[in-house]
């Protein structure tokens, strides 16, 4: 899943896509590199990121993403927590414009989102988070992450399921890096197998974030290597999708991974 963010202010690659051909430039990038889906996204949920209202968010995306439905030929997420956006994405003229839901706020953002999930019948994911972007790094605590993530998880399935969402549209995303400490982003990447174990496709993202900077004490813009190990650490576990900046290294990394998990062993 390459990530696309058309805001000004994202940790990685805020206003790095000032027009619509930037926009389409990168998308054709990511597709050619192997993406599988392209999830696109107009709000910042950086730690610490401002909120912005409902109108500045669909104007970022009004334009782009009927000129990405026209360009690309791989599945389209929008990475959303209002209903109203949602909406007048499925709204556009020529059909709905996304074929994928990453809420990251798991419905708990805008108590309408769930209602127009389950009217699309698109497949949405529900990422772990606690707290806002705002907020959420304040001073984030568990006992246990991976088994509060995945109670916590399981609500959010309850949740969507009482809206009318299917179970078999869930994916589940453990929200590595939204309101966690470092020692519970490793806990959560050595649980993996256990989230993969609740039985819905599963979604990771660790792309170039603050933990991995912890860990290397690389900046923002050296943190592929990193990154790439924790996309080998998920395909190892199990994971259906690793969201990510970097789509070629994530491709190269793994096609070697399933090329071994393919191989026959001789005896010796």
């Amino acid at each position: 899943m390459g990530v696309l963010n058309v805001t000004p202010d994202s940790f990685s690659d805020g206003g790095r896509f000032g027009s619509i051909d930037d926009v389409l430039a990168a998308a054709a990038e990511m597709v050619t590199a192997g993406a599988a889906v392209i999830d696109v996204g107009a709000v910042s949920t950086r730690p610490g990121a401002a909120a912005v209202d409902a109108s500045e968010e669909w104007r970022r995306l009004a334009g782009v993403l009927p000129a990405l439905r026209a360009a690309v030929d791989v599945p389209l997420s929008l990475d959303t927590t209002r209903a109203a956006v949602l909406q007048r994405a499925l709204d556009l003229p020529g059909g709905p414009a996304v074929d994928l839901v990453n809420d990251v706020s798991a419905l708990e953002h805008d108590d309408q989102m769930g209602a127009v999930v389950a009217s699309s019948r698109l497949p949405v994911v529900l990422m772990h988070r606690r707290g806002t972007p705002a907020t959420m790094q304040d001073d984030p605590h568990y006992d246990d992450a991976p088994r509060e993530v995945a109670a916590e998880l399981s609500r959010s399935v309850e949740r969507a399921c009482a809206a009318g969402i299917a179970r078999d549209d869930i994916l589940l995303d453990p929200g590595i890096g939204f309101g966690k400490r470092t020692r519970d982003n490793l806990a959560l990447l050595a649980a993996l197998p256990e989230l993969v174990a609740l039985g819905f496709r599963t979604v990771l993202g660790c792309s170039r974030k603050s933990f991995l900077g912890g860990i290397t004490g690389r900046d923002v813009g050296q943190r592929e290597h990193a990154t790439t190990a924790t996309t080998v650490l998920g395909a190892l576990a199990g994971v259906d999708l690793v969201r990510v900046h970097d789509v070629a290294a994530a491709v190269d990394a793994l096609a070697v991974v399933h090329a071994v998990q393919g191989a026959t062993r001789t005896a010796l």
